[in-house]
């Protein structure tokens, strides 16, 4: 596994911003007029890395993938892969498999681009879901990118503790999904939605929507801008953009809507 390494900003759309890091392997600095581009302002961004998830489907050869399984790559974006970890996996052919696996903790799996299948569904591209502490599952006829959250690693070997579960799942393509989750106002302009996760399972995760300028604290290891535009400590961040701490301790930013734009982005924490 390569190192994520901080970069400047460059000419393929990636994104560094002073301690901000980018998941690359190469690619050539240029400079950007100062308007584009606001300094963070706070420690979290700092200590992050910005993922520009376009790019990566568009360009997956220029970030660290690591052979996972067969026609199955992985990039560790914090953590090891023996430990709690966030990590993209990707599907090198339209029928990727993983074997049986057992989740002690929870996992969570956001679908970046492409469809994962397993015993409990399909998830197209947009899903979010979480499977519960005890969990376990066989992936099939899978392909593209998928945003990870591992409380703790997938194990091959316990199989055998598989219990029933039911998948926490939502899916954020599906145009009036926000209207259909009880979201709660927490401050003038910003509602929030808590996805109903077990607190044993090791982690945490909700909706920031927020029509705000006014800054709204939220502690966690990776922030996702799911729709408009979302200002995180200052710096502005379109859809699909993801920044993420560059270590498994969370992280405080500060979201707001960036000017002219509604905001919705994904929390995670662990």
């Amino acid at each position: 596994m390569g190192s994520v390494q901080s970069i400047a900003l460059t000419a393929l759309g990636l994104v560094a911003l002073a301690g901000v890091g980018i998941v690359a392997k190469e690619a050539e600095a240029v400079e950007m007029p100062e308007a584009a581009i606001a300094p963070p302002t706070a420690p979290g961004l700092s200590s992050s890395t910005v993922v520009d998830l376009n790019d990566l489907t568009t360009n997956p050869s220029n970030y660290d993938f690591f052979t996972f399984r067969p026609n199955l790559e992985k990039l560790i974006l914090s953590g090891a892969a023996d430990t709690e970890h966030i990590s993209i996996l990707w599907y090198t052919i339209p029928d990727g498999s993983v074997g049986l696996h057992y989740h002690s903790m929870t996992e969570s799996v956001y679908a970046i681009a492409g469809t994962q299948t397993d015993a409990k569904g399909v998830y197209p591209t947009g899903s979010l879901y979480f499977n519960p502490p005890g969990s376990g599952h066989q992936v099939s006829d899978s392909t593209g990118f998928f945003l990870l959250a591992y409380a703790s690693p997938p194990d091959f070997a316990s199989t055998d503790l598989i219990e029933d579960y039911t998948p926490v799942q939502i899916n954020t393509a599906d145009a009036d999904f926000e209207a259909l989750y009880p979201f709660e106002e927490v401050q003038a302009g910003v509602s929030t939605y808590e996805m109903p996760l077990d607190p044993e399972g090791g982690m945490s995760s909700q909706f920031i929507q927020s029509t705000s300028s006014e800054s709204y604290e939220y502690t966690g290891n990776y922030l996702l801008v799911l729709k408009g535009s979302c200002s995180i400590d200052g710096t502005t961040f379109a859809e699909d953009m993801l920044v993420v701490a560059t270590t498994v301790e969370v992280q405080s930013y500060s979201v707001s809507a960036a000017e002219g734009s509604d905001c919705l982005a994904l929390g995670l924490s662990f």
